[in-house]
């Protein structure tokens, strides 16, 4: 999902919880999700995808406190992680989405923008990889329960 950029966020952050098998990982994502729909007002992947591409990344456009939440939803994101391959790829996609759209998207402008959304995937991946390697896990999920929830209050609060 994250990947094609099709479907919900919402589902897509129940989806990353029934991956991980831990319902604090799926509490996350929905909090996550509902950052970006705070964020762009739809909880479409398809719909993040087109307002990213037109207004630009979401963690670097538009008001302070909502490029803030963006960054605390993606950050979220690859806390959550569990650090094997396939897991740390699609945590790190998720969080690339959240913060500077999907790298799949057609080439436009020159493909500038592409270039920079395959970086934030390639960057998102590392981290969640390195998050679930590194750091214990239940610091790990509590860290990403906070940062997550401090993405709805900076929502709330712009």
């Amino acid at each position: 999902m994250a990947l094609t950029s099709t479907g919900d966020v919402l589902l897509l952050g129940a989806l990353l919880g029934v991956a991980a098998g831990e319902v604090s990982v799926g509490a996350t994502g929905v909090l996550a999700g509902l950052v970006v729909v705070g964020r762009f007002g739809s909880s479409s992947l398809t719909a993040l995808a087109g307002a990213q591409q037109v207004i630009g990344p979401a963690g670097v456009t538009g008001p302070v406190l909502l490029a803030a939440a963006a960054w605390c939803a993606a950050l979220a994101t690859v806390l959550a992680s569990r650090g094997e391959a396939l897991a740390a790829a699609a945590f790190g996609l998720a969080a690339a989405d959240v913060v500077a759209g999907p790298a799949a998207i057609p080439f436009r402008h020159g493909g500038g923008p592409v270039a920079m959304r395959a970086a934030a995937s390639l960057v998102g991946i590392a981290v969640a990889w390195f998050v679930g390697g590194w750091i214990p896990p239940r610091l790990a999920r509590a860290a990403a329960l906070v940062a997550a929830a401090v993405g709805v209050v900076l929502v709330l609060a712009s």
